[in-house]
């Protein structure tokens, strides 16, 4: 059965089929540089004229409305999955819209994520029950529209002796979670007794009171963020990838941005979608912000070997956290660490402190004990949270989308919520030129990969 919450949010069936059909195959853009060759930097507009069908003009009389366009320009700043989803939405919604980023979209802290589309079951112990459910529903969505991109993953939760969570509370946070869900496609969660458990994955025997299995989505990130950038090309946006924005001004009608080779251009709003770069984009220009954006790394390991096919989600007897170990292209994914990143945006990387963390906890659950030299690389991202706290794992993962004038910030988000946020941020453009416009159904250009047009 077609989820509901598809249907409405994204375009009916039909209208997503009719698409398809009138989707530019892939021969028109043939001869066009690969952007995700390094060495090219795109500035590509890319439109299909069966979409062209006339966009109402906003009122001529409307106070924000240009008099020389008949589109309101919009530029996006950041093309991590956060602008690349806002100027996909944006495009669709027939603006203007040109995404700037300072070096390859999606490369930066969309790259080094922990691969997971999921509605955050560690998120109802703090009562954060929106965001679990809002992440559940996108995550049904993105199931079934980037198939190839985002599958199920069965997850196992053993539970041990000196385990800081007991099985009823970690009972009682798997149904709300299947509640929440209402996802017919993915199954519930399961009991495991200890020996079943150990059949599934080769976990330390001693301690093993049993568990659970319930089931997330794992994702290729950088895939999907070049999925969503290739889509938003085709409904019209511009991308323009080693563009640095160094400054911002106003002007009486709108903004004028100066990119690192001198170059300017105006615009009628711009989206900072900046990321972690945000406090730094805002305090270099003399913006004021109600928030200041904690800064926090998230380092993982990938190891030689494969550890399991099913994931696994471990509970740290020290500090309470939970880190995940899953299966990644042949090999295995332990993460994640949260530690404020005090050092400069430009060298984020796994420390061996962190390294020797993830290690540790590893060996305190898994039969087969690793050492450094089991680890084939490490990789680090910086999630760019709002609120403060002095345990980074206290701040939450929700968002703020906050227009002043006609600039739009964004203030956190992640990866599962890409779409939710987007929406805001059309929501907001829409509010300040005063026409509220329905966007075209989103379809992935590229469904199945992240190569753009």
């Amino acid at each position: 059965m077609k989820n509901r919450h598809s249907r409405e949010l994204y375009g009916r069936e039909g209208a997503c089929t009719s698409l398809r059909r009138h989707r530019p195959a892939s021969g028109a853009f043939a001869g066009v540089p690969s952007p995700c060759d390094p060495a090219v930097a795109i500035v590509i507009v890319a439109r299909s004229d069966a979409w062209h069908h006339g966009a109402v003009s906003p009122d001529p009389v409307a106070q924000h409305t240009s008099s020389v366009r008949e589109k309101p320009r919009i530029a996006v700043i950041g093309g991590g999955i956060n602008g690349a989803g806002a100027a996909w939405e944006l495009a669709r919604r027939d603006y203007d819209v040109v995404l700037f980023d300072k070096g390859l979209c999606g490369a930066q802290t969309s790259s080094t994520t922990t691969k997971m589309i999921h509605g955050g079951l560690r998120y109802l112990e703090r009562m954060h029950f929106a965001l679990v459910r809002e992440s559940l529903r996108e995550r049904a969505w993105l199931l079934e529209h980037a198939a190839g991109l985002v599958r199920p993953l069965e997850i196992l939760l053993p539970i041990y002796d000196d385990s800081p969570r007991s099985r009823a509370v970690l009972k009682l946070g798997l149904v709300l979670y299947d509640r929440l869900a209402r996802d017919e496609r993915m199954p519930g969660h399961r009991s495991f007794a200890a020996p079943d458990l150990l059949e599934r994955a080769p976990l330390v025997e001693r301690g093993l009171r049993g568990g659970f299995s319930y089931w997330d989505a794992q994702v290729d990130d950088f895939a999907l963020v070049r999925a969503v950038v290739a889509s938003a090309i085709v409904d019209g946006a511009t991308i323009r990838e080693r563009t640095r924005i160094v400054h911002m001004r106003r002007d009486d009608a709108g903004w004028i941005l100066r990119t690192e080779d001198g170059g300017e251009e105006h615009f009628d709003l711009v989206v900072n979608a900046a990321g972690p770069w945000m406090n730094e984009l805002l305090r270099e220009n003399g913006i004021a912000a109600p928030y200041v954006l904690s800064l926090v790394r998230g380092s993982h390991l990938v190891l030689k070997h494969r550890v399991s096919d099913a994931g696994l989600l471990l509970q740290s007897t020290s500090d309470r956290r939970v880190f995940f170990v899953l299966p990644w292209k042949g090999t295995t994914l332990v993460g994640t660490t949260e530690v404020v990143q005090r050092e400069s945006l430009d060298h984020v990387q796994a420390t061996e402190e962190e390294a020797g963390y993830l290690i540790q906890r590893f060996n305190h659950y898994l039969a087969h004990p690793i050492s450094r030299d089991d680890v084939q690389s490490t990789f680090a991202g910086v999630r760019p949270l709002v609120g403060r706290a002095t345990n980074p794992s206290a701040i939450g993962r929700d968002f703020r989308v906050v227009r002043r004038g006609n600039l739009i910030n964004v203030f956190g988000g992640k990866m599962t919520t890409f779409m939710a946020l987007a929406r805001k941020v059309a929501l907001r453009a829409d509010n300040y030129f005063g026409d509220t416009r329905e966007a075209r159904p989103a379809v992935f250009a590229n469904p199945t990969d992240g190569s753009l047009p």
